[in-house]
């Protein structure tokens, strides 16, 4: 009886939930080998992950700018396997300042993107890595094959003690615009990703927001939104990583570099 009413309650929360917009784990994936995902942040507030993100300078995490965090309580946690349990190999940071894009539209979803500057220099080891940005900015063809990772939420309706992992290949944006009907305009700043096997549903979810997208062994996007993670055919939106993304990225990182 007990079991029933847990599938019920499950089965409410994701009617009740938003799209995934919000902070998004990672549906239908495994578990990482630790630390192969040395650019992984946890973003976490109250020891609890909210968002993901990439290492992409010393000082500086690369994540999503609609997730909203109580500035006095974020911390970022870089080397983690088990991110919310201290481990010997996480280096620890607040954040000192947050730069979302000035574009970004929260209705719209367009420019999700953010930096966070640490306020410390990360020591860069075999756990700890940054994560290079693209250095072409090409669009990505439907079907490259792609991963995804995070602490988010799992099919099991609980975020993920373990950092895991999801294979995805990259849809069509028209496709992907026609499955979310009238209510978003899916632009060339977006690319859109599915589960790799058809009949197995791998998605992001909440709790991922933020974390990197990698296709064909290159940074290409953010996990961004979605519909209902996990839903088959249902495609997860990222942030693709433009030429324009990139160079606000640099003019950031340049402005406010400490001296």
């Amino acid at each position: 009886m007990t079991r029933h009413l847990l599938a019920l309650l499950f089965s409410l929360v994701a009617v009740i939930l938003p799209p995934r917009y919000g902070c998004t784990d990672i549906i239908g994936g495994h578990v990482v080998r630790p630390h192969s995902w040395p650019c992984m942040a946890a973003i976490q507030t109250k020891n609890i992950t909210v968002c993901g993100g990439a290492l992409v300078e010393k000082q500086w995490v690369l994540t999503a700018a609609h997730c909203e965090l109580n500035k006095s309580e974020v911390r970022v946690v870089l080397g983690a396997h088990q991110a919310s349990i201290a481990e010997k190999e996480q280096q620890i940071f607040k954040v000192m300042h947050y730069f979302p894009n000035p574009q970004f539209g929260r209705s719209s979803k367009e420019n999700d993107i953010m930096l966070l500057k640490l306020n410390g220099i990360a020591k860069l080891n075999k756990y700890v890595q940054l994560l290079p940005l693209p250095d072409s900015c090409e669009d990505i063809k439907p079907d490259t094959t792609c991963s995804v990772a995070g602490w988010g939420v799992t099919s099991s309706g609980k975020p993920s003690k373990y950092l895991r992992e999801a294979t995805l290949k990259i849809v069509g944006r028209k496709s992907c615009e026609n499955k979310y009907g009238n209510h978003i305009k899916i632009t060339s700043n977006m690319l859109c990703a599915v589960g790799k096997k058809r009949f197995f549903k791998s998605d992001a979810c909440q709790g991922d927001s933020g974390g990197p997208l990698i296709c064909a062994g290159q940074y290409s996007g953010i996990v961004s939104f979605g519909k209902r993670c996990g839903r088959r055919d249902m495609p997860g939106v990222y942030t693709r990583l433009t030429e324009r993304y990139i160079d606000w990225i640099k003019k950031i990182i340049s402005l406010h570099r400490d001296p």
